[in-house]
């Protein structure tokens, strides 16, 4: 068998064909790791970008917390000019304002912004701030969240300790006095604590107190306030009062001049006049009506017009206060056909003159009157724990409600 010879010119074909096989193969080993090498340093730089703009958006969010004010007016104020709301917030309820943050020296690529967000139903004392960042020429973008506390409304008292120790604090009173209580002879009226039964009859067992007065007239002046001065005092029969309940009083003499507002304080606390106007105000600025969804909860009234309009729901319950203004004379009265779900609370002064020959409708919640009801004519009164949601708000346990404070665990960050 004869071999075959291969010539000097082919072995050198074969050798530079092997070279440019490994040198082909040595830059593709080079590209892909030069390439690997820049993709790592693309991560790397876009991760650093993403750092300064979380960074940026959380010095925009500390920004926006020292620009908030330290008073309640000052709050309600900030909210006077109202700018468009994140995307993410939208109904009749929300306000959203605009923050004026300063430009840090040290980031004069970065543009910061701030949102001041709250809820006029739910929550007026709480501001979410909506920060976001963006950095010129990089396409970083980064935003932060975080609710703070703010002294627009104070914290209402809770309920009072039930007396048997491990039940539920005791239901509020469907009518708070400051003052006594008495019927014309052909009064409709039915005053009606919290009863077993969930209808409207109220003709039940009484679970809580149906009258409630911080004063009775010490009639024999011995400083102490008897039973007999009590029944005086609160002067309902038992036709007008269907469910039963309790009807208690201060046991030692208490002075009513000058005007204390004790009912006042008792279910409204610290909560003032001008806060309670501020809310309300708020609410009627915003669009809030009682056809909106949800509907106007806080109605502060200074006119003396009798009041003819149905308000609140079983799930929006809503707080009217005739103020001192609107009693100057006479305090309003309430339509007969009237439906009110929440908390009526009426200023009248301590003076009983100016609630003489009073009516109403239907109210269900409570009945609050800083004075006596002489001669009460026509009204209904159904006690409802829920009624009083309409002011109650949530403020931690030792919560200082006089400034602003950070809500613990309310911080998130993104990107927009």
């Amino acid at each position: 068998m004869t071999r075959r010879k291969i010539l000097p010119r082919q072995h050198g074909a074969i050798t530079l064909l092997v070279v440019i096989g490994l040198v082909v193969l040595a830059s593709l080993a080079s590209f892909y790791s030069t390439r690997s090498v820049l993709m790592d340093q693309l991560a790397s730089n876009n991760h650093a970008r993403a750092s300064q703009a979380r960074l940026a958006a959380d010095a925009a969010l500390a920004s926006a917390q020292a620009t908030l004010p330290g008073t309640g007016p000052e709050v309600n104020a900030l909210f006077n000019t109202l700018s468009t709301c994140p995307a993410d917030v939208h109904g009749p309820q929300w306000q959203c304002a605009q923050l004026n943050l300063v430009q840090h020296p040290a980031m004069m690529q970065t543009q910061l912004s701030a949102t001041a967000v709250r809820d006029l139903i739910q929550s007026p004392h709480v501001i979410t701030l909506h920060a976001s960042a963006s950095i010129s020429g990089q396409n970083s973008q980064a935003k932060a969240r975080e609710s703070v506390f703010v002294p627009t409304v104070a914290a209402a008292p809770g309920l009072q300790p039930s007396p048997t120790p491990g039940n539920a604090p005791s239901p509020p009173a469907a009518l708070t006095l400051n003052g006594c209580v008495s019927a014309t002879t052909d009064a409709a009226l039915r005053v009606c604590p919290l009863v077993s039964s969930k209808g409207e009859t109220c003709i039940s067992a009484a679970k809580g107190p149906a009258v409630l007065t911080y004063f009775v007239t010490d009639t024999n002046r011995n400083g102490s306030i008897s039973s007999t001065e009590k029944n005086a005092c609160l002067a309902l029969s038992a036709a007008s009062l269907p469910g039963g309940g309790s009807k208690t009083g201060p046991s030692v003499a208490v002075p009513r001049s000058p005007c204390s507002r004790a009912a006042w304080q008792s279910v409204l606390g610290d909560i003032t006049d001008e806060q309670l106007q501020a809310w309300s105000s708020a609410q009627e600025r915003n669009g809030l009506t009682t056809q909106t969804t949800p509907p106007r909860s806080i109605y502060w009234i200074d006119s003396p017009t009798d009041w003819q309009q149905n308000v609140g729901t079983a799930d929006t319950p809503a707080l009217l206060v005739f103020s001192a203004k609107a009693c100057a004379l006479r305090c309003p009265r309430i339509g007969t056909s009237v439906h009110i779900y929440g908390s009526v609370l009426i200023d009248s002064g301590c003076n009983d003159e100016k609630m003489r020959s009073w009516q109403a409708g239907t109210i269900e919640g409570q009945l609050v009157v800083e004075s006596g009801l002489p001669e009460w004519q026509s009204g209904t009164v159904l006690a409802r724990p829920d009624g009083r949601n309409a002011y109650i708000l949530n403020w931690p346990e030792g919560m200082d409600t006089t400034r602003v404070q950070r809500v613990n665990g309310s911080w998130s960050e993104g990107v927009p």
